[in-house]
């Protein structure tokens, strides 16, 4: 990696990395001995000055024998990957801390991101398909984020968190089948409060805490498994791949609180 600095507030800088990965017990355990290749390469901007803190990122990262999740889960509800021979991620990433005044702050991040498998070869009604450049399950074009934080006095915060995540993939053949296989974009909000207390005796400090998740009641969901199998019973010299998926929804609106003593 090498940085160039233009001045006092920003820099520029390059990387270039390779990884490999083995594969986990549970690969191992269905079937996968390949080795996981990644050459990465990245590029970004920084910018810093006393109002404002500015990240971009660019990168590509690109795999031989990514392990990926097929979407499927074993008998004991762990997920099943397989490798899905060339693949690459491709994206940008910026975030930024904003200070308006003291009190208020402004934290925005987001990443878009193309996510293909190259070339892709899956078993499709008893035959083997290329299906060309698929998107890679579960991973989303675009996520975004933003914190708005008040301090009204030293010792108290309040929060407003935002969060988005695009459209996803539950498996890698990106709904060749059937479209089932989708988990829908979702927007959720959760406000966040912390108030210190700083007693002369025993605490060093008492910090109360309150979170109210998904403010607006949002029904979301944000995960779930997909399985195929292939039906040779029905009709006769027919092979054909019948599917199935299930979902998680998430919490509606829910609170938390909490104290954490120091001492």
């Amino acid at each position: 990696g090498a940085t160039y600095t233009i001045n006092q507030e920003q820099h520029l800088y390059f990387s270039f990395a390779v990884a490999n990965k083995e594969p986990n017990r549970n690969d191992f355990e269905n079937g996968i001995t390949t080795l996981e290749n990644l050459n990465d390469y990245e590029l970004g901007w920084r910018l810093k000055n006393e109002s404002l803190t500015l990240n971009t990122n660019v990168y590509y990262m690109l795999y031989k024998n990514q392990l990926v999740l097929t979407g499927a889960i074993d008998n004991v509800g762990a997920p099943i990957r397989v490798t899905s021979g060339k693949s690459y991620r491709l994206g940008i990433e910026i975030e930024a801390d904003i200070q308006f005044s003291n009190q208020f702050s402004l934290k925005p991040n987001i990443a878009f991101s193309d996510h293909k498998n190259t070339d892709f070869v899956s078993s499709i009604d008893g035959n083997l398909k290329n299906l060309g450049n698929t998107a890679i399950s579960f991973s989303p074009a675009i996520i975004a984020g933003n914190a708005f934080v008040f301090n009204p006095s030293e010792n108290m915060q309040f929060s407003f968190l935002s969060k988005y995540v695009g459209k996803q993939y539950m498996r890698n053949v990106q709904s060749a089948v059937s479209s089932n296989d989708v988990l829908e974009s979702y927007f959720t909000s959760d406000l966040n409060f912390t108030y210190v207390l700083k007693p002369k005796n025993i605490f060093n400090e008492v910090i109360f805490t309150g979170l109210i998740n998904n403010i607006f009641n949002k029904e979301y969901v944000d995960r779930g498994y997909y399985y195929t199998y292939d039906d040779t019973w029905s009709a006769p010299n027919k092979t054909t791949t019948l599917d199935g998926a299930g979902y998680y929804p998430q919490a509606t609106r829910n609170f938390l609180v909490g104290v954490t003593l120091k001492f």
